[in-house]
């Protein structure tokens, strides 16, 4: 065998190894970026590592949970379903390689519901049920997941607040409607602070959830403390936002 034949087979062997590498890094890069607050290159470095690694666990799951806060931030839904299909596919693909890790559960429970808001009411309903499914098997894989209990929270509260025809279609559909309640919202979203209370999104939708419940004064003190706390994710300013015009809608509830 001529030396350059192999140079060529000893190339080849190695393209995978390096590949893993670089996806590697690639991820780092992205990680970096999030901590700037930097979500474009974000993107962009999970995209990379995902080209390199397909089938890499993790560049499915990070690149679907950044897709869906590009979404969040995205002001046009045209714009944004594109980016919650896409997520989706990844997030789905991630449970499939890693079925017993968490992250790639609460990923899939989190496109599932973002994709749940372009739907009519049917099929949101329809949705409602994976999404329930995929936060409650992240949190049996990790009790210390947050972000599959603030999923639950606002599946509690979405689904205790549809209108009564919606509820005899769902209960037409899984044979009985999904036990929900607006304590159990309150609950799993008291869990997701807990677990994170540095989290604006867990302060924010607890204190909208608190004022759906009429408990103003709770609803208050939750939505000034995730307008007072330091940014620490990529979407806080979003949620900040929507603390602020919840503040403001309780505001004759307050006196």
């Amino acid at each position: 065998m001529s030396r350059s034949a192999w140079m060529l087979i000893v190339w080849l062997a190695a393209l995978p190894a390096f590949a893993g590498l670089k996806a590697t890094e690639k991820l780092r890069a992205g990680d970096v970026a999030l901590k700037q607050f930097d979500l474009d290159a974000a993107i962009t470095a999970y995209r990379e590592a995902h080209t390199l690694e397909p089938q890499d666990y993790t560049a499915n799951w990070k690149l679907a949970r950044a897709l869906c806060d590009k979404g969040t931030l995205t002001a046009k839904p045209a714009d944004q379903k594109p980016l919650y299909v896409e997520a989706e596919k990844l997030a789905r693909a991630a449970v499939r390689l890693n079925e017993k890790d968490a992250r790639g559960h609460t990923a899939l429970a989190i496109t599932v519901g973002k994709l749940a808001l372009f739907e009519g009411g049917k099929r949101k309903v329809q949705l409602a049920g994976e999404i329930k499914t995929e936060a409650a098997r992240a949190i049996e894989l990790d009790q210390r997941d947050d972000l599959a209990y603030h999923v639950l929270g606002i599946w509690n509260r979405e689904m205790s607040q549809l209108n009564w025809l919606l509820k005899k279609f769902a209960e037409f559909f899984y044979g009985k409607f999904p036990a929900s309640s607006m304590d159990n919202a309150v609950a799993y979203l008291q869990q997701a602070v807990q677990i994170a209370p540095d989290r604006v999104a867990h302060r924010t939708e607890l204190g909208i959830t608190y004022a759906d419940t009429k408990q103003w004064k709770k609803a208050e003190a939750e939505l000034a403390l995730a307008l007072a706390m330091p940014k620490s994710w990529v979407t806080d300013d979003y949620y900040k936002a929507l603390a602020k015009d919840e503040l403001t809608r309780i505001k004759p509830y307050l006196k």
